[in-house]
């Protein structure tokens, strides 16, 4: 799960409910600043203002982080999602507001994608969950699709407290990877970088440390940490300029 994604889940409220309409809605809102790499592999950061709006009522939601959707939680722990949701792609010159760098110059936009995000997640322990996601492509540039497995554990807990520790497996089908992490030979020509063939597979591994922090019925701030590792499956790529790379997100919630 993305650092902004956990500030927009734990501050979000339950969906179980006598009924799939729910008899209220809840309504969050936050404001953010991240730290993030400019792209995927890149070695160089960008700050972005990330104003958060998370409404839910019932089985249904909508966020600024995982779109529009249906989500549901049974008394065993096991729940499920279904969103369609936007990817903004990648741009040729640096931004703010969307990955991408001067140093893609010649590569290309990727442009944006409409997709359809589902999730399963089940609760192992009282402190331990995992889930699975997949992020399937339905309009738009053909991206392909990416997969992630992960678990999510609590670290901490108490009334004001909460410390959770996200490790995930992120995974790409073939179209996916070339995307993202490929050099076609024409962008080789264009760029001058070396040309790659990413195949499907996992691309990198993940970890993410959130710490909640709640004053009242109403406020509550979240900070997160995150490291990305790539494997060897996209390592070679001359896009992907370390190893590993950091993020981190500030935020400030208010629910109504």
């Amino acid at each position: 799960m993305t650092l902004v994604g956990q500030a927009c889940a734990q501050d979000s409220a339950s969906t179980q409910s006598q009924s799939i309409f729910g008899d209220r809605f809840n309504v969050n809102f936050g404001l953010g600043m991240a730290v993030l790499p400019r792209y995927m592999g890149a070695d160089e950061y960008r700050s972005q203002v990330l104003p958060m709006l998370t409404v839910q009522r019932g089985i249904f939601f909508a966020d600024t982080a995982r779109g529009v959707g249906l989500q549901w939680q049974s008394d065993s722990g096991f729940g499920a999602s279904a969103a369609l949701n936007y990817d903004f792609g990648r741009t040729e010159k640096n931004s703010t507001n969307r990955p991408g760098s001067n140093e893609l110059i010649g590569m290309g936009t990727v442009k944006g994608a409409t997709v359809g995000d589902f999730m399963i997640s089940q609760q192992l322990t009282p402190w331990l969950s995992a889930s699975a996601e997949a992020e399937l492509r339905v309009a738009g540039e053909k991206r392909g699709n990416r997969y992630r497995l992960g678990f999510e554990g609590i670290a901490y807990h108490s009334q004001t407290d909460t410390v959770t520790l996200d490790i995930d497996a992120h995974a790409g089908d073939g179209r996916y990877n070339q995307t993202y992490f490929g050099v076609s030979p024409i962008q080789s020509q264009r760029t001058g970088f070396s040309r790659f063939t990413a195949d499907s597979g996992i691309y990198a591994y993940s970890a993410a440390l959130a710490w909640q922090h709640t004053f009242d019925a109403h406020w509550s701030t979240v900070a997160s940490v995150g490291v990305t590792h790539y494997t060897d499956q996209t390592r070679g790529s001359p896009l992907v300029e370390t190893d590993a790379e950091g993020s981190g997100l500030i935020a400030l919630n208010y629910a109504f």
